[in-house]
């Protein structure tokens, strides 16, 4: 009797394919991020573009570090549907860098491997609403000179599965599935996405991208993230 044709006849039974119990992965903007050196990037650009109005306005880089901060805390909180004063939020000014990195941020379903994974921030901010409306409308004044946009927080919970997918673990950018685009791994560096729990979830990382301290030093002298 051939082999294959027996063993093609074989009752399916318990072979079927079944769904496996969704685990939750937690990924967290950690204080390793670049926040600091973007602040100061944002300021002195403002200064070389349009010195005379920067002067006036006179924003400070650990300004535009707090306000992000704010914006970053914001947008963990609407992920957990845990934003009452979200529509307010509509009226910030926002960098084109930073809104185009709250929308990476989110929600991620990998129903095909089990997995969610979620967003976190490990040191939420303290500011006010009546705080950042002070910051964002010394941002608002430099539309002309920089890229800034208005009402930038996403609506949406779900975030981009190549970055969330993504976390720094021993000194490199590693993901659990190939990213669309190695640019993607810039994002995750800028917000210093961490493994909560590295020491029980980094065996499912097993694709790895650039040293986190080259990907560091590129985005500290890219000048198009301003």
């Amino acid at each position: 009797m051939n082999d294959n044709a027996s063993f093609k006849t074989l009752e399916l039974g318990s072979s079927q394919p079944t769904s496996v119990p969704t685990e939750t992965i937690v990924v967290e903007i950690s204080k390793d991020n670049l926040m600091g050196g973007y602040g100061k990037a944002f300021v002195q650009e403002a200064y070389r573009v349009n010195p005379l109005r920067a002067e006036q306005i006179k924003l400070t880089p650990e300004e535009v570090e707090e306000y992000c901060n704010f914006l970053l805390t914001k947008r963990i909180n609407s992920v957990h549907l845990n934003c009452p004063d979200f529509r307010k939020l509509k009226a910030l000014y926002v960098p084109a860098w930073i809104e185009y990195n709250l929308q990476l941020i989110g929600r991620v379903d990998m129903y095909d491997i089990g997995l969610t994974i979620m967003p976190e921030i490990a040191e939420p901010s303290n500011m006010s609403f009546e705080e950042a409306v002070v910051i964002s409308d010394k941002i608002g004044q430099l539309i002309d000179d920089l890229q800034i946009v208005q009402d930038a927080m996403p609506r949406d919970i779900h975030g981009d599965v190549n970055v969330m997918s993504t976390a720094m673990i021993a000194g490199y950018v590693r993901a659990i599935r190939k990213v669309d685009h190695v640019s993607f791994t810039y994002a995750t560096r800028f917000l210093g996405l961490k493994l909560r729990e590295e020491a029980a979830m980094r065996a499912l990382y097993r694709v790895q991208y650039d040293d986190v301290n080259f990907i560091a030093s590129v985005l500290t002298t890219q000048r198009g993230l301003y």
